[in-house]
């Protein structure tokens, strides 16, 4: 490998370690949010839009955990 080859593996390297981090980022944002929707639940009479926001940020969160995590 030349030097060129391998300043563009170091690159890409970066690049994804980078991408991890921003992923990783994005998921501590869904779990607090999702956090402080549940603690804002109520026992009854849950309003649709809160179970919207629920679902959106329970699927926002397996797509980040999937791309972390690739099968």
């Amino acid at each position: 490998m030349d030097e060129k080859e391998q300043r563009i593996e170091k690159e890409q390297t970066i690049e994804q370690t980078i991408d991890k981090q921003e992923l990783m980022l994005l998921l501590n944002d869904v779990e607090k949010k999702l956090t402080d929707l549940k603690a804002r639940w109520p026992f009854h009479s849950v309003q649709p839009k809160m179970v919207a926001e629920r679902e959106d940020l329970e699927e926002e969160r397996e797509r980040l955990l999937g791309l972390l995590t690739p099968a």
